[in-house]
């Protein structure tokens, strides 16, 4: 799917895993836009060694945070993106790559793993850039010569402000900081005011890598839609239309 409309992407689900040590899915942040134009955002705690840090809510942003089950996690997706007819979004392989580890073969994982269903946004990201912002090269990484096309360096393209302290690379050493705190005093202690930062930048970079593909993806789907604006206002007409005569 190398392109996308504008009502897909306002009303699309994004997430992202954030980890840190042998811990790659440590939590996972979700963000979408419901019916009422109200952003829901809510992080689910798979790392059952950071759960002190959720049972505290002494630190800011807490009310976001909650102790989880990944496979209840995506199942609860599951049924939010089919009920309400809503693709999920992700950076890149590797939430798919982590979803596919977990997740033994069946109907759920089908599901997963069908690009349909979890899409990829960074080709869509990529055709938008080639098509519309031809002249902008992005640096590459360092010791590679292609271009990098990481999700900050496309935030940055469509101006979207990332603080600083909340940037790439702050959150795997972080989150190992917070766990090794934790598990050495049996979260009885709180954290360390470097930890008590750190988990606060590895939070708020998850947002802003929710947020920020959201509006990425919204920028895509304004200036290279898949479809004519007028057929995307006749399919939303279509679809209220029906909904209304099934209610």
């Amino acid at each position: 799917m190398p392109r996308i409309n504008v009502d897909e992407a306002a009303r699309g689900i994004y997430i992202d895993f954030e980890g840190g040590g042998a811990v790659r899915t440590a939590f996972l942040g979700v963000l979408w836009v419901d019916d009422d134009e109200k952003r829901v955002f809510r992080q689910d705690i798979f790392d059952e060694a950071l759960w002190p840090v959720v049972a505290k809510r002494n630190l800011h942003n807490s009310e976001h945070w909650q102790p989880a089950d990944l496979t209840e996690t995506l199942e609860g997706l599951r049924e939010l993106a089919e009920g309400e007819n809503r693709m999920v979004f992700a950076y890149s392989e590797y939430e798919r790559n982590r979803i596919e580890e977990h997740l033994p073969e069946g109907e759920l994982y089908d599901w997963w793993i069908n690009g349909e269903n979890l899409v990829n946004a960074r080709p869509i990201a990529k055709r938008w850039k080639t098509l519309n912002r031809p002249s902008i090269r992005f640096p590459p990484r360092e010791g590679q010569t292609s271009e990098w096309h990481s999700l900050a360096n496309y935030l940055a393209l469509i101006e979207y402000e990332v603080p600083p302290e909340y940037g790439p690379g702050v959150v795997a050493a972080a989150i190992d900081q917070i766990r090794t705190e934790l598990v050495a005093t049996d979260g009885a202690a709180p954290l360390s005011e470097e930890a008590g930062f750190g988990w606060q930048q590895a939070v708020m970079h998850n947002f802003h890598d929710c947020n920020g593909m959201r509006q990425l993806m919204i920028k895509c789907g304004t200036e290279s839609p898949r479809t004519s604006v007028e057929a995307q206002e006749t399919r939303r007409w279509a679809n209220d239309f029906l909904s209304r005569h099934q209610e």
